[in-house]
């Protein structure tokens, strides 16, 4: 198998993105990929669900620009026309930031979703309940 054929390559803007955010993403996509080998290599789908995770841990740390690009970011790829894209930010990152968040974390990072994937998160939430 071939790197670039695989979602680390084929999607790699996006996974790029938010790595160029913070440096625990960074670390979130290591854990991600070094204990596979190159036999399973993590879909987009798994890697954005990493990033929600660590954008719940340090969402405080973030600054208000950062918060925003990211939420935008992920409004684009909710609102993709490749479903894929957009199966794997509505599951991936959005489905584990309300899985993941406390009530409390929830209520801080919800404000910062755009139209359709707060329509999806509520959605999701209401769902989880």
């Amino acid at each position: 198998m071939h790197l670039m054929e695989t979602d680390l390559g084929k999607y790699e803007e996006y996974i790029y993105f938010f790595i160029s955010k913070h440096k625990k993403y960074f670390s979130s996509y290591m854990e991600q990929i070094f204990p596979f080998d190159m036999q399973y290599i993590p879909s987009l789908l798994w890697i954005l669900s990493s990033f929600a995770n660590t954008t719940i841990k340090i969402f405080d740390e973030l600054d208000e620009l950062d918060k925003k690009k990211i939420f935008e970011f992920v409004e684009s790829g909710v609102i993709n026309i490749d479903d894929y894209i957009s199966t794997a930010f509505c599951t991936g990152f959005i489905e584990s930031i309300v899985n993941t968040s406390s009530k409390k974390e929830y209520e801080k990072i919800k404000p910062y979703f755009q139209s359709k994937s707060l329509e999806y998160a509520n959605n999701w939430n209401s769902f989880k309940f």
